[in-house]
């Protein structure tokens, strides 16, 4: 059976839905390949009837109900656009739909999230798919319970997903793009970033500029989840006194999935 059937009440996503809470209202940054942006997990229909399901369960018009959600829109892009590690391109141009409010390619330096021709892999759908994927996807006969249909939903399936594509078409990844989209993500309100990254010639971290950003972001309230490896585990290293070392060479390579500061937390990647 597909993991996500069974994975996210492994981690108790179900008594987060009993208590009501199905992401909506945040705004989930995912930091990677870029995405299908046609996927029915990822249609702006099923994620507007989600919400409007959830206006009647709480007894209000759907209105009322999205203004309280504070959902990202084209508008409040426009405000900090000018704060953007982006040039010359419009909020129009970003903005994709209610689901997917804003997207940028940083390593190409245009709009084109998709992955499907590139020499990545697609894996910044699947990562975008266990954290957000709908509640619901569109058949001929309406709206049905993307769960039971293909046993597919994601953790915080009414949230927002905010896509960041740092791999470009030729493959391959540079930090100076993922830094930049993590700061965006910070100025766009993202509630949670998510990086499952990696190399398998990981380098040193022992970086003064980046290390100053990441300490920086201790200050804000977003969580940022940065992989620690899809293919193993810190502890497999002890062996030989690396994993008490501040500047680490270490890979637990994935798929892409690692990164080689030890004080990192695990990716969404490795819920899946």
């Amino acid at each position: 059976d597909p993991n996500m059937a069974t994975s996210s009440a492994q981690i108790g996503s179900p008594t987060a839905y009993a208590a009501g809470y199905t992401g909506e209202g945040m705004r989930i940054a995912v930091i990677d390949t870029g995405i299908d942006v046609t996927h029915q997990s990822f249609k702006a229909n099923a994620f507007r009837y989600s919400l409007q399901r959830n206006a009647e369960n709480a007894g209000v018009d759907y209105d009322t109900y999205v203004a309280q959600l504070d959902l990202l829109d084209e508008e409040e892009i426009q405000g900090v656009l000018d704060q953007l590690n982006l040039a010359n391109f419009e909020a129009s141009s970003l903005y994709v739909n209610e689901k997917i409010p804003f997207g940028f390619n940083y390593v190409d330096r245009n709009v084109n999230l998709s992955h499907i021709l590139d020499a990545s892999s697609e894996h910044g759908s699947h990562v975008a798919g266990i954290a957000t994927a709908n509640r619901y996807i569109k058949t001929e006969d309406g709206f049905v319970s993307a769960l039971e249909a293909v046993k597919v939903q994601g953790v915080a399936p009414d949230a927002q997903l905010i896509t960041m594509k740092v791999f470009g078409k030729n493959g391959g990844a540079y930090d100076s793009d993922y830094m930049a989209a993590i700061e965006d993500a910070i100025l766009l309100g993202c509630d949670v970033v998510n990086l499952s990254l990696g190399s398998s010639n990981p380098g040193n971290t022992d970086n003064e500029t980046y290390q100053g950003f990441l300490e920086q972001l201790k200050e804000t309230d977003t969580v940022v989840a940065m992989a620690a490896g899809n293919a193993g585990t810190w502890a497999d290293g002890a062996w030989n006194g690396h994993l008490y070392s501040d500047s680490v060479s270490l890979d637990m390579v994935g798929s892409p999935g690692s990164y080689t500061n030890a004080l990192t937390v695990a990716s969404a990647d490795n819920v899946g």
